[in-house]
């Protein structure tokens, strides 16, 4: 009986794992909905037709357009969904170049390139928004795809275990919505943020090799792929998704990070009111000059402008004309700032740089140099308010806010700097990355797919 028992218990095991499959490949948007895009070929390409069709072409640079529900090249026209690629070369010739990087390859084995980047795999044309516009997409293996988005991601000199946790979060991630594409025409877009699909362009070799240790392992929970998220620096907490994308995720809660080394960790920024106010009016929202701002401190947050973690939910600036709501996000995007994990100051215009004279021993001025100034802001705001949270602005011209914060990007997952800081304290011991995954991504397990 209780073998009989263990059978069973170890087929059901078999049959809810993920059936392991050959190496995929995946779709990635590199233009998406645009009317037009150049296509380079440094030694000719070929087009095959949906119907099996081929028609070649040289070398060369060919810029293709929609036009009513077809894409036009030169004076022909082609249905939606044909493909580009490279014209054969002779195996003495591919073989050549084998070491050199894509962008020294002689010009007979370098890639098709779509506005400037060079692209490996397949390029798919199709005609979206009603004929209206061109989407092209790079069909690449899924591994590849992983290699060149960690590229700028990670470092070789990182310790491997963090390498190769990082590559197991980029591949779960793009699985993830491998698995959800349906009918779309891509898996993910080239210009992701945190995400950036660069080609072989973004390929470092000594990564890749370290990522390779772990090809085919992606998260699971609950039996279903995990969108396992990532970010730069959280400055010290992770945020949950319910934070970060308004819905709960169980393996995506806020958790104690270990980035204190990323140079991002802490970080200030100095800007005008009135660049605030242009950037507002050009944006669409002219609203004047600014009066006043509302957002609560972080020593006093308010629920209604801040998230439990302490970043910025809404900031909202009033002005002459109207006022104006943003999200953290929404206004940390605009104006370049690090995160939405931040406060504001009020300080003084001071110049970025001090020019010193450089005196001898005599007094005599023998040089000059240029000083930069690090402006520190007050630790609690230098006025007050009857109106709780609301600030006022005085509108002189030289009036600066300092913006105080911690992190880089969302926050939300794995960190890129958490993962190096926990291979570092582990002594990057074999096989330590499945502990940092299973930190930041709680109740996920590791499994093979192909």
């Amino acid at each position: 009986m209780k073998k009989l028992f263990f059978t069973v218990l170890f087929a059901l095991c078999i049959l809810l794992m993920p059936a392991v499959q050959a190496a995929p490949t995946i779709d990635v948007g590199l233009v998406v909905s645009q009317y037009s895009a150049e296509v380079e070929a440094p030694a000719g390409f070929v087009i095959t037709l949906p119907d099996g069709s081929r028609e070649e072409y040289g070398a060369g640079k060919y810029f293709f357009a929609a036009e009513q529900g077809r894409i036009r090249l030169d004076k022909k026209t082609y249905p939606g969904g044909i493909v580009l690629t490279l014209k054969q070369q002779p195996a003495a010739k591919a073989a050549s170049g084998k070491a050199r990087t894509a962008s020294k390859r002689p010009a007979a084995q370098r890639l098709l390139s779509v506005n400037k980047q060079e692209c490996p795999g397949e390029i798919r044309l199709y005609t979206t928004d009603g004929g209206a516009d061109l989407t092209i997409v790079n069909r690449v293996p899924l591994e590849l795809y992983v290699n060149s988005v960690l590229g700028p991601k990670s470092s070789p000199i990182w310790p491997n275990e963090a390498i190769k946790a990082q590559a197991v979060a980029v591949r779960s991630l793009a699985w993830y919505y491998m698995t959800r594409q349906g009918g779309s025409l891509y898996a993910v877009r080239a210009m992701e943020p945190g995400f950036f699909y660069g080609g072989e362009r973004t390929i470092n070799a000594n990564i890749a090799k370290v990522a390779a240790q772990t090809a085919g392992q992606v998260l699971y929970y609950d039996g279903a792929p995990a969108a396992c998220y990532t970010s730069e620096s959280s400055g010290g907490q992770t945020v949950s998704a319910a934070e970060a994308l308004g819905r709960d995720i169980p393996y995506l809660v806020s958790v104690e990070d270990y980035d204190k080394d990323c140079p991002g960790f802490s970080w200030e920024k100095r800007i005008p009111v009135s660049t605030i106010s242009r950037i507002l009016n050009q944006l669409g929202h002219p609203i004047g000059k600014l009066t006043g701002y509302r957002l609560s401190s972080q020593d006093k947050p308010d629920e209604r402008d801040r998230f439990a973690s302490g970043r910025v939910r809404y900031i909202s600036w009033q002005g002459e004309k109207g006022s104006v709501t943003l999200t953290g996000r929404e206004f940390a995007d605009m104006l370049a700032l690090s995160s939405n994990d931040f406060d504001v100051y009020l300080t003084e215009a001071l110049p970025d740089k001090l020019d010193i004279p450089i005196e001898n021993s005599a007094g005599i001025e023998i040089g000059r140099k240029e000083m930069p100034i690090d402006v520190k802001g007050p630790t609690e705001p230098v006025w007050k308010s009857t109106i709780p949270g609301f600030h006022f602005l005085t509108g002189n011209k030289d009036e600066m806010l300092l913006f105080r914060g911690k992190g880089i990007g969302t926050g939300l997952g794995l960190s890129k700097w958490g993962a190096r800081g926990m291979a570092d304290a582990a002594g990057d011991k074999a096989g330590y990355y499945r502990q940092i995954l299973s930190h930041y991504y709680p109740g996920t397990y590791l499994t093979t797919v192909y």
